[in-house]
């Protein structure tokens, strides 16, 4: 089996090229895909009072938040092609928590969206897939 770690966030668009590149890829039979989403935590540098605060607050975002209908709707697709699927979230620095989860999943592949961007603009990636890309030890796949 060959495992495609898929980070979905809530740009529908995204989605659909990261499942367009996902279905267009050779051997369908033999892959498995984790879906991760992120949830972006507070991140302050509070003293030890603090912790339990900014604690309280990134729980309560994430429970505002819950998981983006993206979420359910790459698990159902993934699904319906018949690939394994599982769904994972996290709260976190998305580029870390990726790259964490991917290990974690022991993942060879990561299949992330890039933004939609000029025909210049292009050859710049997001923060997180750059991050992603230049951090991580896993080939990299970006659908545009």
């Amino acid at each position: 089996m060959y495992h495609i770690l898929l980070p979905v966030a809530e740009n529908e668009a995204q989605l659909d090229a990261q499942l367009d590149t996902l279905t267009a890829l050779p051997g369908q039979g033999e892959l498995r895909v984790t879906v991760l989403h992120v949830h972006e935590e507070i991140d302050t540098m509070p003293d030890e009072a603090g912790k339990s605060v900014i604690n309280s607050i990134n729980d309560v975002i994430d429970e505002l938040q819950g998981v983006p209908d993206t979420v359910e709707r790459a698990a159902k697709t993934v699904e319906s092609n018949g690939i394994p699927v599982e769904v994972l979230t996290r709260q976190g620095k998305p580029t870390d928590c990726i790259i964490e989860v991917a290990d974690e999943t022991d993942s060879n592949a990561i299949l992330i969206a890039g933004r939609t961007r000029t025909p210049v603009g292009k050859a710049v990636f997001g923060s997180v897939t750059q991050g992603v890309i230049l951090q991580g030890d896993l080939p990299v796949i970006v659908a545009g």
